[in-house]
C-alpha cells in the first residue's frame, strides 16, 4: 500500500515533534505539528484553550485540523497525544506509534514543559492516561518503534521500513 502521509502518534512528550522534524528533513517531506497549527490559528496555547474553552472544544479543533491536513500529501504529521484517542486518523496514512515508557517521557521533559501540558500537570493522572491510551496507540499503528532509545536510532527503523516497503 502507498500512503499519502506519515502520521506520528504516541503519548505527550514521547518525541513525536522532534522525530517528525528529523524524519521530514530526511525524507524531503513537509513537517506539520497539529498542536502548533491549532495554537497559531487560535492565537492561544493549548493550555489556554483547555482552560478557556475546555477539552471538548480542543478535541473538535484537533479533528478539524487533522481533516484539513489530510487533504494534502507528502507530509510528516505529529499529532497531540490525545488526538488518536478522541478523533479519527486520516485514511491512507502510515501511522507510526512512537512508543516510549512513561518514566522515559518524564525524564526527557524539563519541568517547565510539564506546565505547558494540561494533562501532565498531575503525574498520577498522567500515568493513568498513559496506561489507558497505550493499547489504542498499538491498535492504530501500522508501525511501532521503541522510543526508549535515542531518536537517531529509531529514526532509522522508520526510514528502513519506508524504504523496504516502498510505501511512500
Amino acid at each position: 500500500m502507498v500512503y499519502d502521509n506519515i502520521v506520528l502518534i504516541g503519548f505527550m512528550g514521547s518525541g513525536k515533534t522532534a522525530v517528525g522534524k528529523i524524519l521530514a528533513r530526511y525524507l524531503h517531506k513537509n513537517f506539520v505539528d497539529v498542536d502548533s497549527v491549532i495554537e497559531k490559528e487560535q492565537g492561544a496555547s493549548i493550555s489556554e484553550i483547555f482552560a478557556d474553552k475546555g477539552e471538548e472544544h480542543f478535541r473538535a479543533l484537533e479533528q478539524k485540523c487533522i481533516n484539513e491536513l489530510a487533504q494534502n500529501k507528502g507530509q510528516v504529521i505529529a499529532t497531540g497525544g490525545g488526538l488518536p484517542i478522541y478523533n479519527s486518523l486520516p485514511e491512507k496514512s502510515l501511522i507510526v506509534y512512537i512508543d516510549a515508557d512513561f518514566d522515559v517521557i518524564l525524564n526527557r521533559l524539563p519541568a517547565k514543559e510539564h506546565a505547558k501540558r494540561p494533562l501532565l500537570q498531575n503525574e498520577s493522572r498522567a500515568r493513568t492516561l498513559f496506561e489507558q491510551r497505550t493499547d489504542t496507540y498499538k491498535e492504530l499503528a501500522t508501525l511501532r518503534v521503541d522510543a526508549n532509545q535515542s531518536i537517531q536510532t529509531f529514526i532509522h527503523v522508520i526510514v528502513d521500513f519506508i524504504l523496504d516497503k516502498r510505501v511512500l
